[in-house]
């Protein structure tokens, strides 16, 4: 058994950490356990009736998220107690930390887990604890991504929400254009290269409509931070609700996605998928021919 034991990020950084150990755990036909997927397993199907969020999905008795974040807890404090002292393997463990990447693929470093050593490890120790970020397999992602489609279902509640938001806004337009207004920690991250204000949302949507009169377009509007409608006068906008899984799938049924470099939008991407626009220059034109279906490996790679 695999034991995941880091919280990389918020939940599009963990969708693509759990989709790798999973792809890579169904080609090597081995379990993993995230417990670091604590405070988001009860959004979907697999997980939230899975108190210890495992591959092959199982079920059990109990799934309280108060114990769920417990064992992730206890997991993580004897994790770092046999880091500290040292004690790193025995005949029946090991624990790998992404901390030294064995590959390097496309500018950016990680665990690659296809590598011989880790296939070593995996069939020799019972229980592999993994901690760091950035494990990967993106061969396995690509031949297993309809299994992960499938495993990161959400919930019924949530494929309703979606389902029943979509229809209103379809019924207003021939296009849908999913917009991810990424506010908040976007001021800060990157030293505030991605964050763009409402308005500048706004002037991208404006120029986009007017791009293609023919069409009647639709927007709908994902975000982390309350928006003023009043700021998109003019345009055909939907708010969607704000609930952190809910809107990511409402982007994934969006026709087109649009947002700046995000795993949150580029997991709606690929769960979906959907053409993306990554806004990275705020002053640059965006024409429909601009959303790409992009590679896997790209999805991830910001």
């Amino acid at each position: 058994m695999i034991l995941f034991s880091h919280k990389c990020g918020q939940l599009g950084n963990r969708l693509f950490t759990f989709a790798h150990l999973i792809a890579n755990a169904a080609e090597n036909n081995v379990t993993v356990c995230n417990l670091s997927f604590d405070e988001y397993a009860p959004h979907f199907e697999k997980t939230r009736s899975d108190i210890l969020c495992r591959y092959p999905a199982r079920r059990t008795f109990i799934t309280s998220r108060r114990l769920r974040s417990m064992l992730f807890v206890l997991n993580k404090a004897v994790l770092k107690a046999c880091r500290m002292s040292g004690f790193f393997g025995s005949p029946f463990h090991s624990i790998v930390i992404a901390d030294l990447p064995e590959f390097k693929f496309g500018g950016d470093r990680y665990f690659e887990l296809r590598s011989q050593g880790f296939k070593d490890i995996i069939k020799k120790k019972p229980m592999v604890f993994l901690f760091g970020r950035f494990f990967r397999d993106h061969v396995n992602f690509e031949k297993h991504q309809e299994l992960l489609r499938s495993f990161f279902r959400p919930t019924a509640e949530i494929e309703t929400n979606v389902f029943k938001f979509l229809l209103q806004a379809r019924s207003n337009g021939d296009l849908i254009i999913g917009v991810h207004m990424r506010l908040g920690d976007y001021r800060e991250y990157a030293g505030g290269k991605y964050f763009f204000t409402q308005e500048n949302y706004f002037k991208k949507m404006e120029g986009l409509r007017d791009t293609v009169p023919q069409k009647k377009i639709v927007f709908v509007i994902c975000s982390n931070e309350k928006i003023q409608m009043r700021d998109f006068k003019g345009l055909n906008v939907f708010a969607a609700s704000g609930h952190i899984a809910e809107d990511m799938y409402t982007l994934a049924g969006c026709d087109l996605i649009m947002g700046p470099p995000s795993t949150y939008s580029a997991w709606a991407s690929f769960y979906g998928n959907k053409p993306i626009y990554r806004l990275e220059n705020i002053d640059r034109t965006i024409a429909l021919t601009d959303f790409q279906i992009l590679p896997l490996h790209l999805h991830y790679n910001i």
